[in-house]
């Protein structure tokens, strides 16, 4: 790579450890060279180094340990769902980013009674699970790991027919758009936990890592309830943004 020279000296850093990280030569978790390798690779200071290192570790591509050194982290991806009601693929894909879905459940059950109010239906009503695990990525990126499990619940009676699709290629909002179900509010209860051992397995983190779990009910038109899902996304792969305005 050139450069000219009004070119900052640390983007040669900067660029060096990014262009091996995109071309998979530096993989989540492997350690950079020191600042001193770096320094004497490239004939410039160590602060100007360090100066690289920090941009890189701003964007969330690298992360320090302290006696250790540094190594290899994913950027977190922006999660806007606490700002607009959008689905999923959509939303990634306004990212420029790739996204998958994994169906681990989908099925047709007696509502329990834990969900009977959160939905609004009567004992012995049937609803629609669906538990899907998300995942979403760049196109040079491999070895993806999920940003994300949720499960969504449906009365059976607002859309009998959900099951007759792939959630693996579909989106459940646009699906229900294509039915005339619209969500027109969404009120979402984010909470810090810890992820249990059956949680942990699936998003592939230690267990008890740091985890957000939102809670979120979809309305209709008429003010009923269209969906509740609960939703688990990895504190260490995932921000989220919340715009106020006055």
């Amino acid at each position: 790579m050139e450069y000219d020279s009004n070119t900052p000296l640390y983007y040669k850093v900067q660029n060096y450890i990014l262009d091996l990280i995109k071309s998979n030569q530096l993989k989540e978790g492997d350690f950079i060279p020191t600042e001193m390798e770096l320094s004497n690779m490239f004939h410039i200071s160590r602060p100007t180094v360090r100066q690289g290192l920090n941009t890189l570790a701003s964007k969330g591509y690298l992360k320090r340990q302290k006696g250790k050194g540094t190594f290899v982290t994913k950027p977190k991806i922006i999660q806007e769902n606490t700002r607009f009601i959008e689905s999923y693929n959509r939303e990634m894909n306004k990212k420029g980013l790739i996204s998958e879905t994994k169906v681990l459940e989908i099925s047709i059950k007696v509502c329990p009674d834990i969900l009977l109010e959160k939905l609004g239906v009567d004992e012995g009503e049937k609803i629609i699970k669906l538990k899907r695990l998300r995942y979403a990525y760049g196109e040079e990126e491999q070895d993806n790991k999920p940003i994300l499990l949720t499960t969504v619940y449906i009365p059976f009676k607002k859309f009998p027919n959900l099951m007759l699709y792939d959630f693996e290629k579909r989106s459940l909002y646009e699906v229900l758009e294509e039915n005339n179900i619209f969500i027109k509010k969404a009120v979402r209860e984010i909470e810090a936990k810890l992820s249990n051992k059956e949680t942990s397995k699936l998003l592939e983190i230690s267990e008890g890592s740091p985890i957000h779990y939102i809670s979120s009910f979809g309305y209709g038109e008429d003010g009923s309830v269209i969906e509740y899902s609960e939703s688990i996304y990895p504190g260490e792969r995932n921000k989220f943004i919340v715009e106020i305005n006055r």
